[in-house]
């Protein structure tokens, strides 16, 4: 079962894995919404065994430390945004959008060391580049996690560093596929849910 909370701050959503065997954090969002979010997910699980960025952009992972602190639970982020993420770079603070003192989590690791793990608890990560160099996005059962690369109506911006169009557009195309063969819940990082037929109006927007 996948539960969707959005933040009050910044309507970044996180979601909720609640597995069989683990339970799964994505995308915490920001420091402001701890406590409130905090609430929902505790009404729901006890526990929390992983936690998992899309990408390292701070209104996602601005809250990763308090998650850490409170559930003991290790950061998982793709490989090239592990020091990105865990030295607050340009990168996570999106060239100065977030004007924020980030305090970075203590235990990050990097996805590639954990993906065959992660597969055992039925989640299976692709990589959708684009909207950052390490950005992925996340298959359980027949919904789709997609961070800040594709939305409902719109995909995510491609002008931050490490970002680019060519990437997103690779990246869209992959998710074309996935999305016709198996997927009906698209659950984007910002924003309503999509469906299936989300690709098609957003394919547009390149042709």
């Amino acid at each position: 079962m996948i539960y969707k909370i959005s933040g009050k701050w910044n309507d970044c959503n996180t979601y909720l894995i609640k597995g069989e065997r683990k339970n799964i954090l994505i995308d915490p969002g920001l420091p402001d919404d701890f406590d409130a979010t905090l609430k929902e997910i505790e009404n729901i699980v006890k526990d929390i065994d992983f936690i998992i960025n899309t990408h390292c952009h701070y209104d996602h992972s601005g809250s990763d430390y308090l998650y850490q602190d409170y559930f003991g639970a290790p950061i998982i982020i793709h490989d090239s945004e592990v020091n990105h993420l865990k030295n607050a770079s340009d990168v996570t603070l999106s060239s100065g959008l977030f004007h924020r003192d980030m305090i970075p989590p203590k235990e990050v690791i990097p996805l590639g060391e954990v993906l065959e793990e992660l597969k055992r608890y039925s989640i299976e990560i692709i990589e959708t580049p684009g909207h950052t160099k390490g950005s992925i996005s996340i298959i359980y059962g027949d919904s789709l996690i997609t961070g800040d690369t594709l939305f409902a109506h719109s995909v995510g911006r491609w002008d931050f560093p490490t970002g680019s169009l060519e990437d997103l557009k690779g990246s869209i195309l992959k998710l074309e596929g996935i999305i016709n063969k198996n997927i009906l819940n698209v659950l984007p990082g910002h924003g309503e849910n999509g469906n299936k037929h989300t690709i098609s109006y957003v394919k547009k927007l390149f042709s």
